[in-house]
């Protein structure tokens, strides 16, 4: 008994240390725009909407399922909804443990940069994210084939493709890059061990005929059209991405100073790989460990150079620190290397954790006074505990509180079939309404498409349908200025539009206009 507490002693403390140090950041302020996406979207799937059929959807559909699976178990609130990261992150840092564990680092070295990563990971942005979950589907893929190259474990690969469509069903991107950046080191490997190739083949064949059975059934069961799916995830998330590309001003200087740390040591393990490849002694497999993490590495950099998030891969420094620690001692003798890396995440660490965990940067609350957040309980008891401060109402948070009180009473009294688009997507399940809300996530260009922009046609008529399947007379819209997303996508002159409080527009639609006939 003393020896199998001694054993998983350090699992269960890095677990709950990693769990709940993203759910108290989880409860510190939010960003409208993004934090409550995925709280309303698991409301929707759990109150019976289908994405892609009911609201256009541009993110991946699993977080939502996700997310109503937790509200399911332990209802409605933001607690549920930052329990389902937090146990992702507790998740992921108990895998980096097992890897480095596996991987030879001494079991001290091991907790220590895997609660480091743990620090790093979720409780940057505290809620669900898609870019988060992408990349823990992404990692775990990446660790299973390490795994796998450092114990011969063909289950492992079995798993592999299952990550990548689970990854897949969380964001198309890091996803996609992931996939092709794994393919020539699959085949590479193949080649070069065409012994195991046909056992390497079968597992990863199986897996993937696994996850085709997963996505068939999940489709089936969840009434998914496919072609929804093909043409809001596939063909106008691509086209985002087809701009972005063409748009893009790469500045080397600028990026490599921007992830200067994870470039310091991605440099530093990229001349281990090629002391490996000039040693006679070849030990294939480690060249192929040291070649998956910076392929996995330089993956996640390369993503979010072009996403328009903020930053989020820092974790990648107490990870990368972890593996330099581990072949390190097979190249040089001297530690006084060591010492200096492993000071530099410390100090990295500490510095990032200041300006995303304790400064909230990633939720733009890096100059706001997070002391003037008052209880979210004040809005509803759905979101008691949450600390409620915005960058909106960066000094005056109960005015904010106040503001929506007034809409949420304004909605709750509305007579006729409306529709409500705003940020702050937890007032339907707050009222315990659905909103009708043709969209998911209110952020133009990039969650939908506006005019002279490709398929903007193919969205408004999606969006006049849904708006007519559900017989809509008003819509309701939140914002401080006269600027509004209804007007995007209808007609002006079928729209008669008032403000009724600071933040809130009411739009009565004209049945007999031309876009509803």
């Amino acid at each position: 008994m003393t020896l199998l507490c001694k054993k998983y002693l350090p699992v269960f403390l890095l677990g709950f240390f990693s769990f709940f140090i993203n759910y108290y950041y989880g409860f510190i302020g939010v960003m409208p725009m993004d934090n409550f996406v995925l709280y309303n979207g698991g409301y929707r799937v759990l109150s019976g909407y289908i994405p892609f059929t009911d609201y256009w959807l541009v993110t991946g559909p699993l977080l939502d399922y996700l997310n109503a699976f937790f509200f399911y178990i332990n209802g409605v609130s933001w607690s549920s909804y930052i329990i389902h990261s937090s146990l992702f992150n507790s998740i992921l840092a108990i895998t980096t443990f097992y890897l480095f564990l596996n991987l030879g680092l001494k079991e001290i070295f091991a907790f220590m940069y895997s609660v480091f990563v743990s620090i790093l990971f979720y409780p940057t942005v505290g809620t669900p994210f898609v870019d988060h979950h992408a990349t823990f589907f992404l990692l775990i893929a990446f660790y299973f084939f390490i795994f796998w190259l450092n114990k011969n474990n063909f289950y492992y690969i079995l798993f592999i493709p299952i990550l990548f469509c689970l990854a897949f069903l969380s964001k198309q991107t890091p996803t996609a890059y992931g996939i092709i950046a794994f393919c020539p080191i699959i085949l590479t490997y193949l080649l070069l061990n065409k012994e195991k190739s046909l056992k390497i083949i079968t597992f990863f064949g199986a897996g993937s005929i696994i996850s085709i059975i997963f996505l068939i059934f999940f489709f089936y069961f969840t009434k998914i059209k496919i072609i929804n799916f093909y043409d809001q995830y596939i063909l106008f998330a691509s086209s985002i991405g087809e701009f972005r590309f063409s748009n893009y001003q790469f500045k080397i200087i600028d990026n490599i100073l921007e992830y200067k740390f994870i470039f310091i040591l991605l440099t530093t393990i990229a001349i281990f790989f090629i002391k490996m490849l000039k040693n006679k002694n070849k030990n294939l497999n480690n060249i192929f460990i040291i070649f998956t993490v910076i392929t996995m590495t330089s993956v996640l950099v390369f993503h979010q150079y072009y996403t328009l998030n903020q930053n989020y891969i820092f974790f990648l420094i107490p990870f990368l620190t972890g593996i330099f620690h581990i072949f390190y001692s097979r190249f040089f003798k001297q530690k006084f290397l060591l010492i200096l890396i492993i000071s530099l995440c410390i100090f990295t660490i500490i510095k990032y954790h200041i300006r995303f965990n304790e400064n909230r940067k990633f939720n733009e609350l890096e100059k706001v006074n997070i002391e003037l957040a008052v209880d979210a309980v004040e809005l509803t008891d759905d979101l008691k505990g949450l600390k409620w401060i915005t960058f909106l109402y960066p000094k005056n948070p109960k005015q904010e509180i106040k503001n929506l009180k007034e809409v949420m009473a304004i909605i709750l009294k509305e007579k006729s079939n409306m529709t409500l688009i705003t940020d702050y997507q937890f007032i339907a399940p707050a009222l315990k309404i659905y909103d009708f809300s043709p969209n998911q996530w209110h952020h133009p260009m990039v969650s939908f498409p506006i005019k002279n922009q490709k398929y903007h046609e193919k969205y408004k008529n999606f969006f006049l349908q849904n708006l007519k399947h559900n017989k809509i007379d008003v819509i309701y819209e939140t914002t401080k200025d006269n600027n509004t997303i209804t007007e995007l996508v209808i007609n002006k002159e079928c729209l008669i539009k008032k403000r009724i409080t600071k933040i809130l527009i009411r739009f009565e639609i004209k049945k007999q206009c031309k876009d509803f006939q």
